[in-house]
């Protein structure tokens, strides 16, 4: 307990002198001191001078010289309600008569609220109940705070207290040197067993050069027991901080900015002993210093020679003594500098040129498929290896051999070339880079009737084709195993397609030959090839109807016949022929279809028959639905292609917008498969202005051929172009004509349709004013909401449908028409075209009982129904007003008998 009492007894006693401190360091403006904290405001004059000094402000009258007790409790009233009214700062627990009879520790609480509010808050822009506002430390007290300001001033320093980090002085030079660099340049070399001097040089520095009052004593600050609140008030002076002219700033030396580099430093820097080695010393931003330097080799020391370039740098070299490690210690001012000592690794000699690269991965190969290649740098001396991969993405794998050899094994996923270089100790070995090529078999095209077995003919040349131009190049291999079994192989020349390659075989008898072709030792195609006596027909797989179409038929000369045969569809006729004699062993067959459909056509020839199937085809009869016509902006459009009675073919379609740019087309067959083709296609938008009419171009053709009318031009409107304005679009009056305009000048071709939907009828005017732009009137017979209907191509315009409020014109009593009833019992008033809402007034007067009864019908329509009785005969006086006002013929006489 007696340890405690000391503990509170020591932090109240300093915090006393520092809040103390402070009152004073304020109140010295107005030439007042306070000896005694805890009696000083008991009368509350000094409390509210402090308050006005701190605030700017001024509190009001007081009593200056205050003798009795009230005068003083009235003084510090003021003062406490000024700080919570005027200045919105929360007091806890102390009153009045906490002042006036003093109570230290709460009078102590007050003096720390006023510290907090006035210079810490302020500084982090904190409010009083220590929340950060903006600008400051978010999420943080005033403490957490004004630590997170030292730790970004003092990076590199350890802080986890206001209090004991500070004991040793070391940590209040190191501020005052980081606020003003060079003030303070001794804090990196203080000694902690020093505390008191530290604190003492770094707090008269602070006080004489940056204005920071000695609100702590030195003494106070290297004690175990200092007042965190004490150390607060004290370091948060810092925030506000200026240097004074003339502050002797020293320069500051820190060798962590020391930058050493070269070859002469680096781990790996040489292969090979060098004649010399080199490396640089840069000092820019270490401060003023001397450089020094040693080297210890495998033998011993070094000779290190520096050289001073004067550009605070330095060159320093030495005399490498052999193969081994050589450590290099680099010093600034007699501190090592960042990462000395470097450690360098000096190899023997090599000869890059004696290492060999071998293997069979060196021919290239196949996609996902190994590359295997064997470096050799035995007898090239000690040497890094440095294999670099280049082309298509690739795997590689690196293992050393029991010989002392080297394995590469690439797998390449890609095709392409891959261009491995190999360098030892840094320079290129021999054939370096190795260029590999990298194929996929499966990518290859064979074609050819050499290959394809369509049309060879004995004793003529065969072609095979080889298109490499999806799989890359390789090693190709082409053979063609004859009927009695000899192998021959082709050979492969440039055609005139880039990557294709061309070869040919001449069958010298009847009987199978069988192609075989490889790329990169992979299989890419196996074939066979039937060869039969000289006959052969051929000729194009699609015939046109009422046109001529030919087949070729080579065979000896005799007798030539040919039938025709429509598939599905037997006993059909309809073909035309003729045949023509070209040579001796070369006709030629004509035949003009008249109908589609398959088409087997049988030629017999030399005691032969040949077979040719053809499609015969009726582009004519291909039929396209009306909606290709026209087609709406930035709108799905849709037409039909009918191919159904053309014939089994293919259709193409080929669309381009208004500017020549293609549009992508969905062409979808019909679910059994009849040639019916949906077409779906979405022209772009219609770029304004208009230099001449929008028009999409719709290509289609059938098995190469374009039908009838291709290429139809669309007419494309855009009615989002269109544009309606004008007041008859957004208010009327009923009975009175009103306008408005359409401009459809960039919206293209298109029908303009217009409708007004409403409580009646209205007719419609519309005037062309040349240039697509059009001038509409209309007359709304009623008031009402009105619906105008602009559509442009059938779709509505932006903004439509428009809704017209329209009301009825003001009030005109001349305009109302009454008729009597024969009866002389009733009256309808009509005020349709009255304007006005409806205020119709009826009054009876002239016989002793002018009526019975008067009633007025609204019928809703404006029109009304007014009846009466009058009981007594003699002439009685109807008056009718709208709107104040006698109608036409008001008042109305009825002479009753």
């Amino acid at each position: 307990m007696a340890a405690q009492k000391d503990n509170e007894t020591e932090w109240k006693r300093i915090q006393t002198k520092t809040f103390t401190r402070w009152c004073n360091e304020h109140l010295k403006v107005q030439h007042i001191e306070i000896e005694d904290l805890s009696t000083a405001f008991c009368d509350g004059v000094k409390l509210i001078i402090l308050l006005e000094v701190l605030s700017g402000k001024s509190i009001g009258k007081y009593n200056k010289v205050p003798k009795r007790p009230v005068q003083k409790m009235e003084n510090v009233s003021k003062a406490l309600e000024f700080i919570m009214k005027a200045e919105k700062i929360k007091l806890v627990n102390i009153g009045t008569g906490d002042i006036v009879t003093p109570n230290l520790k709460l009078i102590l609480g007050l003096v720390w609220t006023l510290i907090l509010h006035y210079q810490i808050s302020h500084g982090f822009q904190i409010d009083g109940s220590n929340s950060p506002r903006h600008g400051g430390h978010s999420g943080h007290s005033a403490k957490q705070a004004l630590l997170d300001y030292i730790r970004d001033k003092l990076p590199n320093k350890t802080i986890k207290n206001l209090t004991t980090d500070w004991n040793d002085g070391i940590l209040i030079a190191s501020l005052v040197d980081a606020h003003a660099p060079g003030l303070c340049t001794e804090a990196e070399a203080m000694d902690p067993e020093n505390a008191l001097e530290n604190a003492s040089l770094a707090m008269t520095l602070a006080q004489d050069w940056l204005g920071i009052a000695q609100l702590l004593e030195p003494q106070d600050m290297v004690n175990p027991k200092v007042d965190e609140l004490s150390m607060m008030t004290y370091l948060s002076q810092f925030l506000d901080a200026k240097l004074k002219p003339g502050a002797p700033l020293k320069p500051r030396v820190d060798p962590t900015n020391v930058v050493v580099y070269g070859p002469g430093v680096e781990e790996n820097g040489f292969e090979g002993v060098p004649e010399k080695a080199v490396f640089t010393v840069d000092i820019t931003g270490a401060g003023s210093g001397a450089v020094s330097a040693h080297c210890t080799g495998p033998n011993g020391p070094v000779t290190v020679d520096i050289e001073d370039n004067h550009d605070q740098t330095y060159t320093c070299t030495y005399i490498p003594q052999g193969p081994g490690v050589h450590t290099i210690n680099v010093q600034f001012n007699s501190k090592p500098v960042k990462d000395s000592p470097f450690k360098v690794n000096i190899s023997a000699g090599f000869d890059a040129s004696k290492v060999k690269v071998t293997g069979p991965g060196l021919l290239g190969g196949c996609v996902r498929e190994p590359l295997n290649l064997i470096i050799d740098s035995g007898g090239a001396g000690q040497g890094s290896m440095n294999i670099v991969i280049d082309g298509p993405e690739a795997t590689t794998t690196t293992d050393t051999l029991d010989d002392g050899t080297n394995s590469l094994v690439i797998v390449a996923s890609e095709v392409g070339e891959c261009s491995v270089q190999v360098e030892y100790g840094g320079q290129p070995v021999p054939g370096s880079p190795f260029l590999i090529p990298v194929c996929d078999p499966s990518r290859v095209r064979v074609l050819g009737a050499g290959a394809k077995g369509e049309g060879v003919i004995l004793g003529e040349l065969a072609e095979v084709l080889v298109d490499m131009t999806d799989s890359g190049v390789g090693l190709l291999e082409v053979g063609v195993t004859l009927p009695n079994g000899k192998l021959e192989t082709l050979k492969m020349t440039p055609a005139d397609q880039p990557n294709v390659l061309k070869g040919s075989y001449r069958p010298s008898a009847p009987g199978v030959y069988k192609v075989n072709v490889q790329l990169a030792k992979a299989h890419v195609l196996s074939s066979r090839v039937h060869v039969a006596q000289r006959v052969h027909i051929s000729g194009s797989k699609v015939a046109y109807v009422d046109v001529d179409n030919i087949i070729d038929v080579h065979a000896a000369d005799g007798d030539m016949g040919a039938e025709f045969q429509f598939k599905g569809r037997p006993g059909l006729k309809g073909v035309d022929c003729n045949f023509e004699r070209k040579s001796a062993d070369h006709k030629i067959v004509h035949y003009t279809p008249h109908h589609v459909g398959t088409l087997l056509v049988t030629v017999q020839c030399s005691g032969t028959a040949l077979q040719h199937e053809v499609r015969c085809l009726d582009p004519s009869k291909v039929a396209v639905s009306e909606g290709i016509c026209s087609a709406i902006a930035e709108m799905q459009q849709t037409f039909v292609v009918d191919t159904s009675l053309a014939g089994p073919g293919k259709v193409d379609i080929q669309i381009t917008d208004p500017t020549g740019r293609p549009l992508h087309a969905y062409v979808v067959d019909s679910e059994d498969a009849s040639g019916v083709y949906s077409v779906t296609y979405t022209p772009p938008a219609i770029t304004t202005p208009l230099s001449a009419p929008p028009i999409c171009k719709v290509e289609i053709s059938f098995e190469g051929k374009a039908i009838q009318n291709s290429p139809f031009e669309v007419q494309v409107s855009s009615p989002g172009n269109v544009k309606g304005y004008g007041t008859g679009l957004e208010k009327a009056i009923a009975m009175e004509p009103i306008s408005f305009t359409v401009d459809a000048s960039q919206a293209g071709d298109g029908a303009l349709n217009l409708t007004i939907e409403g409580p009646e009828e209205c007719n419609i005017d519309c005037k062309a004013n040349g240039d697509h732009i059009y001038c509409v009137s209309y007359v709304p017979p009623l008031a009402g909401t009105y619906s105008v209907n602009i559509k442009f191509a059938d779709v509505h315009i932006p903004g439509s449908p428009f809704l017209v409020a329209c009301s009825r014109a003001p009030p005109d009593a001349s305009k109302c028409h009454a008729v009597m009833e024969a009866d002389n019992q009733a009256i309808m008033v009509d005020a349709k075209n009255a304007g006005g809402t409806g205020a119709l007034e009826v009054g009876v007067w002239g016989a002793q009982v002018p009526a019975r009864y008067v009633t007025v019908e609204h019928n809703g329509d404006y029109t009304f129904n007014v009846s009466y009785e009058i009981p007594e005969p003699g002439e009685t006086e109807i008056s009718i007003k709208w709107h104040g006002q006698h109608i036409k013929g008001s008042p109305f006489k009825v002479v009753t008998e």
